[in-house]
């Protein structure tokens, strides 16, 4: 059965696959599994998407894998966005870490990544209602990171992605077969280095085999991306923190995109609240402009919220975050 139609169909789902593309990181447009793109630190959001230097909370190994060499107490959180309220209500990106330090393998991570396209309906050339269906990303991974050196942390994460589009005979290819479904494995390396009051981390991320859907030529590359960044801490005191840093993404699937780049500054008051802000310029996916946010803490308990430009037509995005150490 040809499906021309979906109440949100295939063509809507095409349209919401761009609006979530212009959301991701550098490499969104040009590659698959665009929900290994989106930042799920709501305070690296915050600041205009600083990941590589600031890997220690829930969504460490996102930031940097080597960054949880770093992390000395367990920690476990979750963040939530929708991300295109104004077109689908159902469209939403979750994400869930688990932060686990040892005596002598280093800190371990096990998180899920999960990016809801929404509920589609079928329709066939009679106008024919074939079913509904729900299109998804998911992505489970687990990752390492260990001190090689005092100063100086490595991690590798190991993650799995499927991307369940649509079933077959939704998404039929020339010859009347195909599949909406993909899957695909990939790895990140990450490192990060301090001394005082100065970081630079580096990530290298998704490498791994192309997603293919129905056959070779017709697959996607992974989101490949290289990510270079420093912070400096201004004033580190117990009374105030005040941070600031720069950060330089690449994509490793087309070396000819512009790169993007981040910067961002972020206070810090009693470690209890925290206000930030930064700004995010990627020239050739259009997405410009001011991110800002907050955290409160109380206990060993942290709420975080981020409100994130898209691109010029669309609306911004909010973040919000919960975690706890433990």
């Amino acid at each position: 059965m040809r499906t021309p139609l979906v109440k949100t169909t295939l063509a809507a789902l095409a349209t919401v696959s761009v609006v979530l593309s212009s959301q991701a990181h550098a490499v969104g447009s040009d590659a698959g599994a665009i929900s290994l793109t989106f930042g799920p630190s709501a305070r690296g959001e915050a600041m205009g998407g600083l990941f590589a230097t600031e890997a220690n909370d829930y969504a460490a190994r996102w930031s940097n894998p080597g960054g949880l060499a770093f992390v000395s107490r367990g920690q476990l959180g979750t963040m939530f966005s929708q991300l295109v309220p104004g077109l689908a209500d159902d469209v939403y990106f979750m994400y869930g870490g688990w932060v686990i330090p040892t005596k002598s393998l280093g800190t371990l991570q096990l998180d899920l990544t999960y990016l809801s396209y929404g509920k589609s309906e079928a329709v066939n050339d009679a106008n024919e209602s074939g079913g509904s269906f729900t299109s998804y990303e998911l992505s489970p991974s687990a990752s390492l990171g260990f001190k090689f050196l005092p100063n100086l942390g490595v991690g590798v994460t190991v993650k799995y992605v499927r991307i369940d589009l649509a079933p077959s005979n939704v998404l039929p290819d020339a010859n009347g077969a195909g599949s909406g479904t993909g899957n695909s494995w990939a790895f990140d390396l990450g490192a990060l280095y301090t001394r005082q009051r100065f970081r630079l981390g580096a990530v290298v991320d998704n490498l791994g085999p192309n997603i293919t859907f129905i056959d070779d030529e017709q697959s996607d590359p992974l989101p490949r991306a290289f990510r270079l960044g420093g912070m400096y801490d201004i004033v580190a005191t117990e009374v105030s923190q005040i941070r600031a840093g720069v950060e330089y993404e690449r994509s490793l699937v087309r070396l000819e995109r512009k790169p993007v780049y981040h910067v961002g500054a972020e206070f810090v008051y009693l470690n209890a609240f925290a206000l930030r802000t930064g700004y995010l310029n990627d020239d050739e996916g259009a997405v410009k402009g001011f991110s800002g946010g907050f955290g409160f803490t109380w206990s060993s308990a942290t709420f975080e919220y981020a409100n994130v430009p898209q691109a010029d037509t669309l609306d911004r995005v909010h973040r919000f975050a919960l975690w706890a150490r433990y």
